[in-house]
């Protein structure tokens, strides 16, 4: 009876661990199924998602910080470039610049660049004017903002070397020239005498020309204003030639200052000439000389000078009149003569007889008083 009990309860327990047993193989099942489902899920997933996914390469770059950096980042290729740069918590100042447009869509083995820059201040031979660059370099920093430095411009930066830590740069333009000028080479006047022109004459027997030359400098400019001239050549191009002047050596035979003689005065007339008036003036002498005549051998009315031509005032005595000339004191008389010629110095009752003879010979009369007749 006992061993009846047992047995049956031994085939309870056998009975209820196998049920166990298939219960637990089931859950298995159960379990084996969600994994897989969800392996095929998460495959098909992958493969969805690397379908419509690309790799993107971000540069930055930045020469005043010295930084250079690349990051690979994945995206949706839908997703454009400035949803993928604000993903990434990448932002653009106003001075940074971009290779490609924020609003583009990213595609496969696309590259962001983004260069950081800022503002800087330009002195360019004195004038302001700012531009925003992306260059520490100083000279590519100018490059960049448009302006052609040349090879013996100078630059210099505010407070260092470059624009890491300053923003100001000055341009000043270096240039050099070699500059033409030609200028008179004057000539110069040479006296020879002449034994057969009498004394006191001249001739220009050469009239001569001015000669020139060429001296070349080389020219150094700053700024645009001249700061310093080398001599590079002086060159003759042209010689002077002298101007020849003779002058009259001759002696005079008979150099006649006065001439003495009778004068007769009754009832208006002088010598039997009429005359309508009767001055009494000053008198003095002049040569034939062009050197006392402004180099002219005529008269202001243009007859030859010599003797029986006087120099009188227009306004006193007009010009043309014919004049009798003789002493106050009796003592010399120079007659008939034609007033037709002028004189600087020959203003009111003066009168300038002119003498054949040398300036010298001539000068001796010295000044006189005399009575002048102008006739009719």
């Amino acid at each position: 009876m006992i061993t009846q009990e047992k047995n049956k309860e031994e085939l309870v327990l056998k009975m209820r661990d196998e049920r166990r047993k298939k219960k637990q193989k089931k859950v298995r099942r159960q379990k084996i199924g969600v994994v897989s489902m969800i392996m095929v899920i998460a495959i098909i997933s992958a493969v969805i998602c690397s379908a419509s996914a690309t790799a993107i390469n971000i540069t930055e770059i930045n020469e005043f910080d010295g930084v250079k950096k690349t990051k690979t980042v994945y995206t949706m290729k839908r997703d454009s470039v400035g949803e993928v740069l604000s993903k990434e918590n990448v932002t653009l100042g106003d001075n940074d610049r971009i290779n490609v447009g924020v609003d583009d869509a990213v595609s496969d083995n696309d590259e962001i660049i983004i260069t950081r820059g800022k503002e800087i201040t330009i002195v360019a031979d004195g004038v302001e004017t700012s531009a925003v660059v992306t260059k520490a370099d100083a000279h590519d920093a100018l490059v960049e903002a448009g302006y052609i430095p040349g090879e013996a411009d100078e630059i210099s930066v505010e407070n260092g070397e470059d624009l890491k830590d300053s923003s100001k740069v000055q341009l000043i333009s270096v240039s050099s020239t070699v500059e033409a000028v030609n200028e008179e080479i004057q000539n110069e006047v040479l006296y020879i005498d002449d034994p057969t022109m009498p004394e006191g004459e001249t001739k220009v027997i050469e009239e001569g020309s001015i000669g020139t030359r060429q001296i070349k400098s080389n020219v150094l400019y700053r700024s645009g204003e001249e700061v310093s001239r080398e001599l590079v050549s002086d060159t003759v191009v042209t010689e002077p030639k002298n101007r020849v002047i003779a002058i009259g050596k001759k002696k005079s035979a008979v150099p006649a200052i006065s001439r003495s003689g009778g004068v007769t005065e009754s009832n208006g007339t002088i010598n039997g000439m009429s005359y309508s008036r009767k001055i009494t003036m000053s008198a003095t002498a002049y040569s034939t000389s062009p050197s006392e005549n402004g180099g002219y051998t005529v008269s202001a009315m243009g007859n030859k000078l010599g003797f029986g031509i006087v120099a009188v005032d227009p306004s006193v005595i007009p010009l043309g009149s014919k004049v009798f000339v003789t002493s106050t004191d009796g003592s010399w008389t120079y007659g008939v003569a034609s007033a037709e010629d002028t004189g600087g110095a020959i203003k009111g009752n003066k009168i300038d007889l002119c003498y054949d003879g040398t300036p010298s010979s001539v000068n001796q009369f010295g000044r006189r008083s005399c009575v002048v007749y102008v006739l009719n």
